[in-house]
């Protein structure tokens, strides 16, 4: 199934509205939601957020008329980017060079060694036990460089021309936030993950992180940087508007941590999987399969195009001086990897980046009109705020706002076939919905992460540090 429409606009005939005034009315159960010190802020979003709505809603479902249709074989989507394939005949070549060049420009975070020693352990190397920290990294990075220079930015390495030194000094500057070591320049360094997710999620340096982890952590990193962009979750899948602009509203980067199976994702959600791909919201989305984490950017039919971060690479040192493009070359991928969605583990974490309330309004209204077609979505929009009781008892309770905080989720992608509760348990998500046991596939033929040693074995079981992203072949998984 594709999602046809790639515009963004929420309307075509006129401005959004700058304000509006208290004339419509919030619902009771939205007043009995709603914080009482925040309760006149509140209304004015609710207010604010209701009437963009309606006239998103009204542009988009004019837009979207015949809004799915079957999926040809030759289009791809790439972060909410249409690339239809079917004047590519190369058959020496998977994909043009301007897909190419659009998946080179995602920035790639993968292990790293020789670095200084995380805190007071002795890892000099996040090799075994740091793929879905690095698999969060990509997925904030993509959030950060979306941003600083948008969707289809470009420049020249070596120009002197005063935008082109501009945008290379952005790009320079949302690479080094995922440097590894305790610059305050890099916000999201792995020493700074693991630490945060030693007094997060009581994990020890070493330990393998979930996805669901992993996003708490990014969140707590962006507020104690005081980010420009906020990072929310929500674990119950529930996105309550009223958090995201409890005073203001700021760029933001909205996380959904789900569950979508017990072993493997169950076939209904693949629509939603596909189509959220295709939002222009999309910042990727954090996930892999069985013990092993991934980032996925891109669809294909039914496979996913991903960045892999089983691939160790010496950490890039700091300097003063500008950095040219073989400096930082090892963060970009220009081989484009697939992987079917029948693969994937279904504890995942999705990314919507939205820079503006009308980006915001225009996610909320795409994603409700997935589910008037009769697409299984995973995402909800709620005008007030989370509800206390979440709040009370969740293990978020003790941070500030910016998570529907219900319970933690997505704690463990192990493969292990195991009874729904204890999956759900396993997760951390909130309710585990449609969890149907898929056959199991053994079938591994890339290194995964064993969560009981914390080192990837290949299927010999030899302990595998390093990998090559090689740009002479495309490689497929099927």
């Amino acid at each position: 199934m594709v999602f046809v429409s790639d515009v963004a606009e929420p309307r075509q005939d006129g401005e959004l509205p700058a304000k509006v005034t208290a004339n419509t009315s919030v619902s009771a159960n939205e007043q009995a939601s709603a914080h009482p010190a925040a309760e006149s802020t509140a209304d004015m979003v609710v207010n604010t957020l209701r009437e963009w709505y309606v006239l998103a809603s009204d542009s988009i479902a004019s837009l979207l008329d015949g809004r799915f249709l079957q999926q040809p074989a030759r289009d791809l989507w790439l972060l909410g980017k249409h690339y239809d394939l079917t004047e590519h005949t190369d058959s020496a070549t998977a994909y043009p060079q301007h897909v190419i060049d659009d998946f080179t420009r995602l920035i790639w975070c993968t292990y790293r060694s020789q670095y200084a020693p995380i805190a007071q352990s002795q890892f000099t190397t996040d090799a075994g036990w740091g793929c879905m920290l690095r698999a969060g990294q990509t997925l904030m990075a993509q959030a950060l460089q979306l941003h600083a220079l948008g969707r289809d930015w470009t420049f020249s390495w070596t120009s002197s021309d005063s935008e082109q030194v501009k945008r290379r000094q952005l790009y320079t500057k949302v690479v080094g936030e995922f440097f590894d070591d305790y610059d305050p320049r890099s916000s999201f360094s792995i020493q700074r993950m693991a630490a945060l997710g030693q007094q997060f999620e009581g994990k020890d340096i070493g330990e393998w992180f979930g996805p669901y982890g992993t996003a708490r952590i990014l969140r707590g990193l962006a507020r104690q940087a005081n980010h420009d962009v906020t990072v929310y979750t929500t674990t119950d899948g529930v996105v309550y508007l009223a958090d995201v602009c409890a005073q203001e509203f700021r760029p933001t980067l909205i996380l959904v941590a789900s569950m979508l199976g017990i072993d493997r994702v169950n076939p209904v959600y693949y629509a939603f999987i596909q189509a959220s791909l295709m939002l222009p919201q999309s910042a990727g989305i954090a996930g892999g399969r069985p013990s092993s984490a991934l980032y996925f950017a891109g669809v294909q039919g039914d496979e996913l195009l991903y960045l892999d971060p089983h691939t160790t690479r010496p950490a890039v040192t700091r300097t003063e001086k500008e950095y040219s493009q073989s400096d930082l070359a090892t963060y970009s991928c220009p081989t484009p990897r697939r992987i079917a969605m029948s693969r994937l583990d279904p504890c995942m974490v999705f990314g919507y980046y939205c820079a503006t309330l009308e980006s915001l309004v225009d996610l909320r209204s795409r994603i409700e009109l997935l589910a008037d077609d009769g697409v299984t979505a995973i995402v909800s929009f709620d005008n007030g705020h989370a509800p206390e009781s979440a709040i009370a008892g969740s293990s978020e309770s003790n941070e500030s706002s910016g998570s529907s905080g219900s319970v933690r989720a997505s704690e463990s992608t192990g493969s292990e076939p195991i009874d729904s509760k204890a999956r759900a348990d396993d997760c951390r998500v909130s309710t585990p919905v449609l969890l149907t046991k898929l056959p199991n596939d053994s079938d591994n033929d890339d290194a995964s992460c064993n969560s009981n040693t914390g080192r990837p074995k290949s299927e010999s079981g030899e302990i595998i540090l390093e990998g090559e992203c090689s740009d002479e072949e495309w490689v497929t998984d099927l």
